[in-house]
């Protein structure tokens, strides 16, 4: 949100006492404009009285702070994206002829196991989590398999902290019935994004507004204080519930050891004892007569920190440029959102407050912008057949948010002037837009806490296997088509078709039109024209063909053996 700058006229007492009190609270106040001028990198927008010494541009102390930083982020570790599945042994529906010894699950990363389990075709489970260390790849030693069709279901944390799950089926001998998987609990699920929601609210709520408090000297100690002791609450029961879901248990089992234990064992362990450490740090600021300002900094710091060594975004690769992003995307909503509630409470008092927020949020707005589109850029990757994801549903949601945010901030902005040239109707308009603004953040916040479940594209595409080709063959009393479509998967593909004639021989027909529809899908013709290829006689190629969704297509084939001669042939192929 962006508020014009106005006039602002300041009266500064002489020889006043830096203790805690009023005068205290009049020191801070004093130091104000030289955080503003700071920032801005432009003049104060009240004078320093004269008795005081030139004021210190922060922007010099700061930058060793985030130098430090961002070097603690590069050395928090190796990993380079969320952990994928890239090989088993047995396959997925393989049928063997002897009961193997052992498994093999081979990822793109070291992971730790959270809960393994061989189920048998009668129900029975044998639980392989303790018998098998982690890393890159797991060996599974595998108990004596009877025949019938088994099925081994995995859960892993990967180097991110989030769990990844999976199972693949296999036989011995033959086919047989297998008692089914339980999916994810919907309960546990819920409860962990209510926690994540929390926590990320009364953080960025509260750490914000100490900032906030100590560049202005607003009194906001009651919201602010109230926000971080509720992020301190949700902190460790999100730790408890993410263990919950890692392993698979239920809403009672939270009252045992075992789920706190491996929600500590993943990234997101250290990630919440340094975001329970910055709410503690900020709460100090609020209280502190001296040093609020570089308190409640250390605070935003270490919530940065906090959130950028655990989840999807920073364990992508490069991971100090990603993990740089978060930590400065994390760090302007902070600035932005933070400060909302209490500027809404200040403008029942002075304007101080309004003026130098209005010249200070362009540049964490600036910062907020240009991370969020390299983060984008990063997470959804390059392959745009994986963009219609969940993840990128509430990305989009996401963007439509933080337009309304933004529209409302235009609006806010032109009132700001006339509230600073005293209009109280203007005053109340623009307290009830930043109450509106603060609605529309805190959902905004809840919807990006579903991004818990959801991997973004880029680990999506590592995840899909390279799609085998898919074929058709068309054929009619006097023509035939043999079609492959690579990959045989829904996004881009392209198409090959070698046309003969009954006898096999090679055909070269006027025009070839091919045409792929999904009715059960309510997707109409998509048609394409085919291209000769030159020097082989009978094969043409369509490409820039993509196909949106995967399932039983009809195809039709126009073959124009003269301009007055059609032939059409008709099949389905299935796309994976």
């Amino acid at each position: 949100m962006r508020h014009g700058r106005g006039s602002l006229d300041r009266h500064h007492g002489r020889g006043k006492c830096r203790d805690a009190g009023p005068e205290g609270h009049a020191d801070r106040r004093r130091r104000a404009p030289a955080l503003i001028q700071a920032l801005g990198g432009g003049q104060s927008l009240a004078p320093a009285p004269f008795d005081e010494p030139e004021p210190v541009p922060l922007m010099p102390r700061l930058l060793p702070l985030f130098a430090l930083v961002l070097s603690l982020l590069w050395a928090a570790g190796l990993a380079q994206a969320h952990a994928v599945l890239q090989s088993a042994d047995p396959a997925d529906r393989s049928v063997l002829e002897a009961a193997p010894a052992r498994a093999t699950l081979g990822f793109n990363e070291p992971v730790a196991p959270l809960a393994i389990r061989l189920i048998a075709p009668d129900g029975s489970e044998t639980d392989l989590t303790a018998a098998v260390p982690g890393g890159q790849v797991l060996s599974l030693p595998l108990p004596p398999l009877g025949q019938g069709t088994h099925l081994l279901s995995w859960r892993v944390a990967s180097d991110d902290g989030h769990p990844v799950a999976g199972a693949l089926v296999f036989s011995v001998g033959a086919e047989s019935g297998v008692a089914p998987m339980s999916s994810g609990n919907r309960a546990v699920q819920a409860a962990v994004w209510a926690a994540r929601w929390a926590m990320t609210a009364g953080l960025v709520l509260g750490i914000g507004g100490a900032v906030f408090a100590a560049f202005t000297g607003a009194p906001a100690q009651r919201p602010v204080a109230a926000a971080l002791q509720t992020g301190l609450l949700a902190a460790p029961l999100y730790l408890g519930l993410h263990g919950l879901d890692a392993l698979g248990l239920a809403l009672p089992d939270l009252l045992t050891g075992a789920p706190w234990a491996a929600g500590w064992g993943t990234s997101f362990g250290p990630s919440v004892a340094l975001a329970m450490l910055a709410a503690a740090l900020a709460l100090m600021a609020l209280r502190l007569p001296r040093g609020a300002l570089a308190a409640s900094l250390a605070a935003l710091a270490l919530l940065g920190i906090a959130y950028a060594i655990s989840g999807h975004a920073g364990a992508a690769a490069p991971r100090a440029l990603t993990r740089g992003l978060v930590f400065a995307h994390l760090a302007a909503a902070v600035l932005w959102i933070g400060a909302l509630a209490p500027l809404a409470l200040s403008l029942r008092g002075g304007t101080a407050p309004l003026a130098r927020f209005s010249a200070a949020l362009p540049y964490p707005v600036a910062v907020l912008a240009l991370s969020g589109a390299g983060l984008t850029a990063v997470q959804l990757g390059a392959d745009p057949a994986q963009w219609p994801s969940a993840y990128g549903a509430i990305l989009a949601g996401k963007l439509a948010l933080l337009g309304l945010i933004l529209a409302l901030a235009v609006q806010n902005r032109r009132l700001t002037a006339p509230v600073l040239a005293g209009d109280a109707p203007a005053r109340e308009r623009l307290r009830r837009g930043i109450h509106a603004e603060l609605v529309l953040a805190v959902l905004l916040l809840a919807l990006t806490a579903g991004w818990r479940f959801t991997p973004p594209p880029r680990a999506l595409a590592m995840a899909a296997p390279a799609a085998a080709p898919a074929y058709a063959h068309l054929h009619s009393d006097t023509l035939m088509a043999d079609l492959t479509l690579t990959p045989g998967r829904a996004g881009p593909v392209t198409a090959e078709l070698f046309i003969t004639d009954g006898t096999g021989q090679p055909v070269d027909p006027f025009a070839v039109t091919l045409a792929l529809s999904l009715p059960d899908r309510g997707i109409e013709r998509i048609s394409r024209t085919a291209t000769a290829i030159p020097g082989t006689p009978g094969l043409w190629r369509v490409e820039g063909l993509v196909l949106p969704v995967p399932g039983r297509w009809s195809l039709t084939l126009d073959l124009r053996r003269t301009r007055f001669t059609l032939v059409k042939l008709g099949a389905e192929i299935v796309i994976n």
